[in-house]
């Protein structure tokens, strides 16, 4: 016979105590409480449903014995009025056995069942316990309290040679509410009573244990017993109501019409996680020598670099990665510069099964992840903290980060080790910048209502997996000129160099143009058929043959779109790309590829051209070419001309766009507005530094002259890259650095 073990002991000793934590807000106390043992049904869950005796037939048991779910209930008059519990069990025969199913830790069920708790959806593969919760389906559920469980052969302590469940639960200090109408309408906690073949007919039970958990005898703390504040509910005082399960075995047939059996897989809900839902993990190389390394990145994306607006808020995962190292506690504090945590989940993937305790206001969270007396192995990649930021309404374009502060201890086992640790932050950037791509381009409105127009082309990410690119249908091209009322035929045409394509899932944006019409068709995926949501602007489709995804044929329509340009539009140039969203995925797992794309540019009215090129005798030949409607003819002027002296100056400090003696994030702010509209920079009175210095400061990316010597201001081109590279040089170095960015080629 064993011992009892020192996890049950443990908390069996707290439960005596256990009025200390009872929350305030308890209810009366009940004239008496109940505990039953019957069998289970997970489709029929409520103790009215099941059954305190069931029949056997010799015959029916298998080789591998008879397996009938069951379950112990607890029937309380009055919510939330209890503190503790202790319920374990046994029974009177040494061949029949058990197997314990914690609510908190163990899966039920082999695939997820969908359940509704109220008015929350969610899945999960754990059975519901009495007071179960489901606080968001992001959340994920919660058995509810604090329970501490053991199945062993045999317990000495508990008075029995025969197989044992122990069973303590604490309220943890918190309110709980019961997941049905009724405390029994869900199980206390669920197992298996396993009957074996050779058994020999009679009937047997299983039943509570009755001992005093205090094997010194100096204290009566009783088992079962139920604790509220102020009462004690016991077998002896005759407040506690008991019931047993028994189990008759016959050697001919049963009474019986129907017998209870567990199936080999107890769930008939199979979950299949559509192409919409699938994510892609972005992580950035963590310190190398880290034992432990998080991931900050946004729950549906689960990228770690994302745009937002003021006043959005966002749902934020911290995964983390292990490799396979044991933990049994986390114990953190958050720091959000310049954004907001709002709440600070109390679930987490990585640990299943565990609470995670908080403190908002000091922005900590901390809990144990042991699994009886074993620190617990986490899943790499899912989270272990779930939070909720919000962008302030009054933030102003820049960029914002979210990671942990000076407090990430990770413990290993009870002992004082832990391991070290490393993150990778959240970057959040407010405003408008280009998405996949780099194109700048100035529009200056002419008095003859002419409009002159000098663009650099966009270039496509170079490390993109698959490109995209928005053309004319039929011409193929994605420069355009158009006329007020046109409508236009758009392709979207893909290009995935052999790389497999399982599903597609777009939002489309156009500025200055709309979108009249979504096609069904696609030439890149034959045999497939897009969805749809215009009014969102939005498409998606899977494009597996049978479980295989599909390899798209290169340089073909992946989408068909019809445009309009507006009969009120004015001379200028409008653009239709993709918004924020271009998933494309791999596979059925969450990798999707990082994509880009060319816009379609569409001209509307003249446009005048202008090319300058520097010829070997140092004079410059200026092409100046109208391009007029459709129906119009193009003229071109060439005219060569002398330039005045060029002007060029030295980079003070690269990075340095503000010019104060320092890299941080207000150059990432001075960048960002440089490239969304150099002019508008310019005149922007509020940028007060020397903006010639801060442009050559800034170009760090692909720079006029790699030594800083000699910069033309004039001719210097900010982009998105030069604002990345700043980024992640102040992300791995520090926040406030007195100390040059390496500048780099591309």
């Amino acid at each position: 016979m064993k011992k009892l073990i020192s996890a049950v002991t443990s908390l069996c000793m707290a439960a005596s105590m256990v009025c200390t934590v009872v929350p305030a807000t308890v209810g009366a106390a009940d004239a008496s409480k109940g505990l039953s043992i019957k069998t289970y049904d997970i489709q029929n869950p409520s103790a009215d449903s099941a059954k305190s005796e069931i029949t056997i037939a010799k015959a029916d048991i298998p080789a591998g014995g008879y397996t009938i779910p069951s379950a112990v209930y607890y029937s309380e008059a009055t919510v939330n009025s209890t503190g503790s519990m202790l319920a374990s069990i046994t029974t009177d025969s040494k061949d029949i056995q058990f197997k314990m199913y914690d609510p908190a830790l163990d899966a039920y069920t082999s695939e997820k069942k969908a359940y509704k708790l109220g008015d929350v959806e969610f899945e999960t593969n754990k059975y519901i316990s009495f007071a179960g919760y489901a606080k968001s389906k992001r959340d994920g559920y919660k058995a509810g309290g604090a329970y501490q469980m053991a199945c062993e052969s045999s317990q000495t302590a508990a008075k029995t040679d025969n197989y044992f469940i122990g069973c303590s639960w604490m309220n943890d200090g918190r309110d709980y509410a019961w997941a049905g109408e009724k405390s029994d309408s869900y199980p206390f906690y669920v197992f298996d009573t396993i009957i074996p073949q050779d058994i020999k007919a009679g009937t047997y039970k299983v039943m509570f244990c009755d001992y005093n958990t205090d094997a010194t005898g100096k204290n009566d703390n009783p088992c079962p017993m139920v604790e509220s504040q102020g009462t004690r509910y016991t077998k002896k005082e005759g407040n506690l109501k008991l019931s047993e399960l028994t189990i008759k075995v016959t050697d001919g047939p049963t009474d019986e019409t129907t017998t209870t059996t567990k199936a080999p897989d107890k769930t008939t809900t199979t979950t299949t996680k559509a192409p919409d839902k699938e994510t892609t993990t972005t992580t950035k190389p963590p310190v190398s020598d880290a034992d432990v390394s998080f991931s900050f990145v946004e729950y549906e994306s689960q990228k770690n670099t994302i745009t937002a607006k003021p006043g959005q808020k966002i749902d934020v995962d911290v995964n983390i990665t292990a490799g396979n190292k044991p933990v049994s506690a986390l114990d953190v504090q958050f720091k959000a510069n310049g954004l907001k945590i709002t709440s600070i989940g109390e679930g987490t993937e990585a640990f299943d099964g565990k609470t995670v305790n908080s403190n908002l206001s000091e922005l900590r969270a901390n809990y144990a992840t042991l699994k009886g007396d074993t620190p617990m192995v986490p899943v790499d990649g899912k989270s272990a903290f779930m939070l909720t930021i919000e962008v302030p309404s009054d933030a102003k374009d820049g960029t914002y980060t979210l990671d942990f502060d000076t407090q990430c201890k990770i413990f290993k086992d009870n002992t004082s080790f832990n391991y070290k640790t490393a993150s990778t932050p959240l970057t959040v950037t407010v405003g408008n910048p280009p998405v996949n791509q780099e194109t700048t381009t100035t529009t200056t409105k002419k008095p003859d209502d002419k409009t002159t127009t000098t663009t650099t082309t966009t270039k496509p990410v170079a490390d993109a997996d698959i490109n995209f690119a928005f053309v004319k249908y039929e011409e193929n091209k994605s420069e355009i000129i158009a006329k007020p009322g046109d409508e236009i035929d758009v392709d979207v045409n893909i290009v995935a160099n052999g790389k497999p394509v399982s599903a597609l899932d777009v939002q489309f944006k156009a500025d200055g143009l709309e979108i009249t019409s979504i096609g069904e068709g696609t030439e890149a995926f034959d045999g497939k058929t897009v969805n749809s949501n215009l009014s969102e602007l939005r498409a998606n489709y899977a494009t597996l043959k049978g479980d295989t995804p599909m390899v798209p044929v290169d340089g073909k329509t992946a989408f068909m779109l019809t445009i309009k340009v507006p009969s009120t539009a004015k001379n200028g140039t409008y653009t239709l790309g993709f918004d924020s969203q271009c998933k494309i995925f791999k596979d059925n797992t969450s990798f999707n590829y990082t994509t880009a794309f060319t816009p379609l540019k569409v001209t509307v009215g003249d446009v005048v051209t202008t090319t300058t090129t520097q010829k070997p005798d140092d004079k410059t030949t200026t092409t100046t070419t109208t391009t007029k409607a459709p129906d119009d003819k193009t003229t071109t002027t060439t005219t060569t001309k002398t330039p005045d002296d060029v002007k060029t100056i030295k980079v003070t400090m690269w990075g340095d766009a503000n010019v104060d003696g320092k890299v941080n994030v207000a150059d990432v702010v001075a960048i960002r507005n440089m490239a969304a509209d150099m002019d508008k920079f310019l005149a922007d009175a509020e940028f007060k530094f020397d903006k010639a210095q801060g442009r050559v400061n800034a170009d760090v990316v692909d720079p006029q002259d790699i030594t800083g010597a000699a910069c033309d201001p004039a001719k210097v081109k900010i982009t998105g890259t030069d604002a990345d590279l700043i980024i992640n040089y102040i992300i791995s170095n520090g926040y406030d650095m007195a100390k040059a960015v390496t500048p780099k080629k591309s």
